[in-house]
């Protein structure tokens, strides 16, 4: 019996410069979304009503990271791109939410 199904053809997972890159963006984002998500909360001790704005940072920080995540699980597919660099980052982005929207939100590396 041959072994040749889809967990046999894995690639291996590499740790590069823009790997490294990408996770220091997704911490930096995240800190500042810690940070924010901190000062919403403290303010809204005093004024309940801007609670309301929670969910508002929750849903950009989301869509900052998507493409983050999918840059480190598909770096085959981005060559040459750095997302530190803003106009990569925004390249990145639209790759990865058009595939998205194409395939109805299942993306796999030949949607790339």
């Amino acid at each position: 019996m041959s072994q040749e199904g889809i967990l046999d053809q894995r690639k291996k997972f590499r740790f590069t410069p823009q790997t490294f890159a990408a996770l220091f963006l997704a911490l930096s984002l995240s800190a500042v979304f810690y940070a924010l998500m901190h000062k919403i909360h403290d303010e809204g001790v005093t004024h309940p009503v801007i609670l309301v704005l929670l969910p508002i940072p929750t849903i950009f920080w989301m869509l900052l990271m998507i493409p983050l995540f999918m840059f480190i699980a598909y770096q085959a597919d981005f060559k040459g791109l750095n997302p530190l660099i803003p106009t990569h980052y925004i390249q990145i982005a639209r790759r990865c939410f058009r595939a998205m929207k194409e395939n109805d939100f299942k993306v796999s590396e030949k949607n790339l």
